[in-house]
């Protein structure tokens, strides 16, 4: 009983770590890499040498410009990483990602 009350908090907090908002806002001279070490990192988890795993139809800049922004049920929004951020940060995780 103990171990399964532990097991369920573990991923309670996992899920509640990673949703939400951000309020983090990228410094104009930012990298795509400096912005996703300082938002992205800490939740997708490097595989290999690729920044993170992606489905096929999430390999678009766009897409994922608007996935940053408006956030999903497991992924908070990052409402203040928007227009030259969004893309430097989104092209990133395009060109350094491994496609599932």
């Amino acid at each position: 009983m103990i171990k399964k009350t532990i097991a369920l908090t573990t991923i309670a907090f996992s899920l509640t770590a990673c949703s939400g908002s951000n309020d983090f806002s990228p410094e104009p001279n930012m990298t795509g890499k400096d912005i996703f070490d300082r938002t992205c990192a800490e939740c997708h988890a490097p595989v290999g040498e690729y920044v993170m795993e992606l489905s096929s139809d999430m390999k678009d800049a766009d897409r994922i410009a608007n996935k940053v922004l408006s956030g999903s049920l497991m992924m908070p929004s990052f409402p203040n990483i928007q227009g030259v951020s969004a893309k430097i940060l989104s092209e990133y995780v395009v060109e350094h990602s491994k496609v599932k």
